[in-house]
């Protein structure tokens, strides 16, 4: 059913983080049947692993929502989707959102998205053999490179760290086979090196790591030159050598990433899964370990995407 004005004025009497009750029969719960497409990215990355354990979380906690989750090349693919309605939410990264509504960059118009919250930041990983010569990002002049498709947030990325770098494309042989299949071109020395953004650990590197030893190249000297050309959608991430057994720790470009939707998806919807998102992470965390929850704190901060009216609901409700 649709929440009426009195029941939705009732909800704002809800104590911050109240229990969700395991079928979902909590009034605010009962939202209009539909279905929820959600954008993922490729198998093998945390998109998708994300996305697995969200969308059976909702399913398991919003009565008369059945979720389906739609296997994308992620951002640029998921903005796309997003925007033309045929998936109702999705992940995006910050660099790639900010385009979509420019209407720049890969995408020939500008795309109305807002945001339900922002996730955990991803990390562009640039793999290497831990045996190769390859030691920046300079050094891959002329080396046979992946840097994933072309509607995937990882290649908006990757070409900005090439061009800060003094690299242009046509420098190098770009190659955009899927993660799984350039991990694996990689491991036989097919590939010189891959680009691909990601929270960690990723499972298609890590699994990689396990078969031949790798290093990651250190990208923290080009993240102030990102933010003075491309916006603030960029900061320093650490990676430790225990995520991928590297030889040794580095600093790489960190992404903002955010959950999106179309400004036209119901209120009462966006307000659900937003709450789901937050006060069901433990049900998420045991289907998808490892993997960082989005944050109260940094949620509402989702620059240059609006919050969308459900979503702001949610957090004002928080205090927020």
């Amino acid at each position: 059913m649709t929440l009426t004005r009195r029941q939705a004025l009732a909800l704002l009497a809800v104590p911050a983080y109240a229990a969700l009750g395991g079928c979902g029969s909590a009034e605010w719960s009962a939202v209009e049947a539909t279905r929820v497409n959600l954008a993922t990215g490729n198998r093998g990355g945390v998109f998708v692993r994300y996305g697995i354990a969200l969308a059976s979380v909702l399913r398991q906690n919003l009565d008369g929502v059945t979720t389906r989750v739609v296997y994308t090349d992620a951002s640029v693919d998921n903005a796309r989707r997003v925007g033309s309605g045929n998936c109702q939410i999705g992940f995006c990264l910050g660099d790639a959102a900010a385009d979509a509504l420019a209407g720049q960059g890969a995408f020939d118009r500008p795309i109305d998205l807002v945001a339900l919250t922002r996730m955990y930041d991803s990390f562009l990983h640039v793999v290497v053999r831990a045996d190769s010569p390859i030691r920046s990002v300079s050094d891959l002049r002329g080396r046979k490179v992946a840097i994933g498709p072309p509607v995937s947030g990882t290649r908006v990325t990757a070409i900005r760290v090439l061009a800060e770098s003094g690299i242009d494309i046509s420098d190098i042989t770009a190659s955009s086979p899927s993660l799984n299949d350039s991990a694996d071109a990689l491991r036989r020395g097919e590939l010189d090196a891959l680009f691909f953004v990601s929270g960690i650990p990723n499972a298609a590197i890590l699994s990689l790591s396990r078969q031949t030893p790798i290093r990651l190249i250190d990208l923290g000297a080009l993240v102030d030159p990102m933010v003075a050309a491309y916006g603030p959608q960029y900061v320093v991430g650490p990676v430790p050598t225990s995520k991928y057994r590297l030889p040794d720790p580095v600093n790489t470009v960190s992404v903002k990433n955010y959950l999106i939707a179309a400004r036209d998806l119901p209120e009462d919807l966006a307000y659900a899964i937003t709450r789901v998102t937050f006060e069901q992470q433990t049900a998420i965390q045991r289907l998808a370990p490892e993997i960082r929850q989005p944050t109260p704190g940094a949620a509402i901060f989702t620059s240059p995407l609006d919050l969308h009216p459900g979503a702001l609901r949610y957090f004002r409700e928080q205090g927020r």
